[in-house]
């Protein structure tokens, strides 16, 4: 299926790790034509990956940024748009778990740290780009959440939290979009084979109680939310905005 993204622009943020939704997202949506500005802290990964999408004939860029910081992403847009002559889609994918514990022990810097960069790093972006889509006419954000940020997440109340936020800022950037041709989405994640669970973050039986959860009894693999991306992303989802589109495998039905 030609999904119409043959020289769109993409800016695909948390785009570093192998094993990582935002690379197979940015891999994915190359695969489909588009040109790639990849982000993230870790410029050796983002180098990297921009390596692997200019062999797909694709022209990529790496660019290191601070989610955290506005002036950085500021900076960053203006950059990217300025190489590019233009930004068409933007993944919020980069996102952060610093803390595994109880509210009540949950340190309020760890708090501010995971709101900071779970949803405020998005709103940056959000920010900068929006103008870009509108004057241009065309526009697709999609913002990666987390069915934590639906039903709350046991031991990790920064990141249900500003992924429960992030739902709420999407369905808001849909609203003020649509009327220049730019959507908003949001694709929310179950349990993803990322470096998160390959790290041994989570013991063993926690990830195997997590995988019974879901109706297939797996996890996902990156790519399967990846395709989710870029098919959101596509010119065939011109009617689709303000929705938040489940990849939990069953998880939430499950429950």
């Amino acid at each position: 299926m030609d999904l119409g993204l043959k020289g769109k622009v993409a800016v695909v943020t948390g785009a570093a790790s192998e094993h990582g939704i935002g690379q197979a997202s940015a891999i994915a949506l190359a695969a489909e034509g588009a040109d790639l500005a990849v982000v993230d802290i870790d410029l050796d990964g983002v180098q990297a990956l921009a390596e692997k999408i200019k062999k797909m004939g694709r022209k990529s860029t790496a660019v290191k940024v601070d989610q955290g910081i506005y002036e950085e992403v500021r900076n960053s847009v203006a950059q990217i748009n300025e190489e590019f002559g233009k930004i068409d889609i933007l993944v919020n994918n980069a996102a952060l778990t610093s803390n595994l514990g109880a509210i009540r022990k949950m340190l309020p810097e760890k708090w501010a740290n995971e709101i900071n960069i779970n949803l405020s790093g998005p709103y940056y972006w959000t920010r900068e780009v929006l103008s870009i889509m509108m004057q241009n006419g065309w526009g697709r954000i999609i913002n990666i959440s987390s069915v934590g940020g639906m039903v709350g997440g046991k031991g990790l109340p920064g990141y249900a939290a500003s992924k429960g936020g992030l739902v709420a800022l999407t369905k808001a950037t849909a609203h003020e979009g649509a009327s220049k041709g730019v959507t908003a989405n949001v694709v929310s994640l179950g349990l993803v084979n990322t470096a998160v669970y390959r790290s041994g973050l989570l013991d063993p039986a926690t990830v195997d109680g997590l995988k019974k959860k879901t109706l297939f009894g797996r996890m996902a693999e990156p790519n399967e939310a990846a395709d989710v991306v870029a098919f959101i992303a596509s010119e065939r989802a011109s009617f689709i905005t303000g929705a938040n589109i489940l990849v939990d495998g069953g998880m939430i039905i499950n429950a």
